[in-house]
């Protein structure tokens, strides 16, 4: 993981995807930009009660600090699912540029130059991925009913059956969200998991490892080992700098993690 700081704005990025050739992403922190009260820093989900215009001119800082061109980084309305859209030049600025304009999914895929696709985060898993070799990315946001439905496996399915992809070329980042330190849960949410993934508690309780859950999904698509990319950086732990749905509950802003293919 590496630590980028731009004005009063960090940024985290892969050193995987920053090593390959003609990508550009970003994850973004919750420090710097114009979002002010609960939602204060780099908010970028425009349905958490936030201004609107202030939300905007987040969206201007991270295209301007990554070269995004603001009116095709596109977002869909996530609802915990497993949907995977591809998106096309019919589809691209929806969610930002073109806010009205929206679909549901967790997990966009692309192989259109200049189009960053992104999904919001708070604590659940933003994955990013990448096959430079077959030209195609995808961004997913797999919270723990999304790991259960194995959408990065869905994700990576789509980059395959539809543009060529090979699960062993593709790069996997797996950024900051709620670390297997601070997931607590009750049994019926361990339950959908290996036991290997949970460590019960004195109080009933149990805790998960999201990370590992989604690296194990990865792995047995045919992801290498070493094109995975952890972060470990826990939204629960470093609220400080990440927003955490879990800490503020719904008095909190998204985080965005983005990924485009440059045009050559």
């Amino acid at each position: 993981m590496q630590t980028v700081k731009i004005d009063d704005r960090i940024y985290f990025k892969s050193e995987l995807l920053e090593n390959m050739q003609g990508i550009s992403h970003c994850f973004t922190a919750k420090n710097g930009g114009e979002s002010r009260g609960k939602f204060s820093g780099l908010n970028l989900g425009f349905r958490v009660g936030d201004d609107t215009a202030a939300v905007t001119e987040n969206y201007r800082l991270v295209a301007k600090n990554f070269d995004f061109p603001i009116e095709r980084m596109t977002a869909a309305k996530q609802t915990h699912s497993t949907a995977i859209t591809v998106v096309t030049d019919k589809n691209a600025g929806c969610g930002v540029s073109r806010l009205s304009e929206t679909f549901e999914a967790d997990g966009l895929v692309t192989n259109l130059c200049n189009i960053p696709v992104g999904v919001f985060y708070a604590d659940c898993v933003p994955i990013l991925l990448a096959d430079t070799t077959a030209k195609v990315v995808a961004a997913v946001h797999s919270g723990w009913r999304g790991t259960v439905g194995k959408i990065a496996e869905k994700a990576i399915k789509v980059m395959c059956d539809k543009f060529g992809a090979s699960p062993q070329n593709i790069i996997a980042a797996i950024g900051p969200s709620i670390g297997p330190c601070c997931f607590e849960t009750g049994a019926e949410v361990a339950a959908e998991f290996d036991d290997s993934l949970c460590k019960s508690l004195p109080n009933g309780k149990f805790k998960v490892d999201l990370w590992e859950a989604n690296r194990r999904i990865l792995t047995r698509c045919g992801v290498l080992p070493e094109h995975i990319d952890i972060f470990g950086l826990c939204t629960v732990c470093r609220n400080d700098i990440l927003y955490s749905y879990r800490t503020h509950k719904d008095k909190t802003g998204r985080m965005g993690a983005f990924i485009m293919i440059k045009k050559e």
